[in-house]
Order: structure tokens, then C-alpha cells, then sequence
């Protein structure tokens, strides 16, 4: 009965030290999985310009621009919004051009003033004009020569 005894807590010892040491990998796994994905977005937004605005319930509208590195591609913009307490993301509109300037300004809490200044647009979605009580105005132009690198003529 004593040798059982012992063997059967050996073997509790050895499990216990098992399961420790998947703990300890497992959290190793994680940690590298997590450093991986920083470093992939951060190496991926490399050529992503954004800019963001805030209402002071929480609202956030954001404006992402993302070049592919060659002066005869346009540059892709999204501009979405966030609700206050709200987990996913509207597209507001979405737009291919040479060369673009936005700005995201919050006249109030259910005003949101879009501008975008185009060099030329190729391509561009219909914009939604309202996301729950928030009302979105749209100030576009377009043939602006300073940013119209890779226009056509």
C-alpha cells in the first residue's frame, strides 16, 4: 500500500509539472503571436495615412489613406464612424483618387462635417448620409492640381 501511495503522488507531481509547463509555452505562444501581429500591422499600415475626430459623447469618425507605393496607382480612402458604445465601424464612402486631403471636424454632437479634396477621382462609393441621430455633410472638390500627381490630363 505505501509504494502505491507514492507512486500515485509522483504521479500527481509529474502531471502537475506537465500542466506548468504548457502553461509556461502557452503564455510564451501568446506573448510571440501578439508581438507578430503588432509588428505585421505596423509593417502593413506602412504606407496608410489616418486622421480621426472625436465628439465628446464618444462618436469617432476616422479617415484612412493607404498608397501602394507606385505613383501610377490611386490612393484608397475610407473614411468610417463609430458610435459611442457601439462596437462596429459604418463606411461612410469610400473613394480611389490621385492625391486627397480630408478633414473630419464635429460641428456638434450630431453633426459631422467630411471635406475631401481631390486631385482627381477614379472611383467613388455613394455616401451614406446618416448614422443613427448623426447627420454627415460632405464638402467635395475636385482637380485640385497641387495634389493631381498621376492625373491624367
Amino acid at each position: 500500500m505505501g509504494i502505491r501511495l507514492r507512486h500515485t503522488a509522483a504521479g500527481l507531481i509529474l502531471r502537475a509539472l506537465a500542466i506548468v509547463a504548457i502553461g509556461v509555452g502557452l503564455t510564451y505562444l501568446v506573448q510571440f503571436i501578439e508581438l507578430a501581429s503588432v509588428m505585421f500591422k505596423v509593417f502593413s499600415d506602412i504606407n496608410t495615412t489616418t486622421d480621426s475626430a472625436r465628439n465628446q459623447r464618444g462618436d469617432e469618425a476616422t479617415a484612412a489613406t493607404k498608397a501602394s507605393g507606385r505613383w501610377q496607382d490611386p490612393y484608397k480612402t475610407v473614411i468610417r464612424l463609430r458610435r459611442a458604445h457601439h462596437w462596429f465601424w459604418t463606411t461612410l464612402v469610400e473613394s480611389e483618387s490621385f492625391g486627397i486631403h480630408e478633414d473630419l471636424k464635429w460641428r456638434n454632437q450630431d453633426a459631422l462635417d467630411v471635406t475631401l479634396d481631390f486631385g482627381c477621382v477614379t472611383h467613388m462609393t455613394r455616401p451614406v448620409d446618416q448614422v443613427g441621430s448623426i447627420r454627415i455633410s460632405y464638402h467635395f472638390s475636385d482637380g485640385n492640381r497641387a495634389l493631381a500627381k498621376g492625373c491624367s490630363d
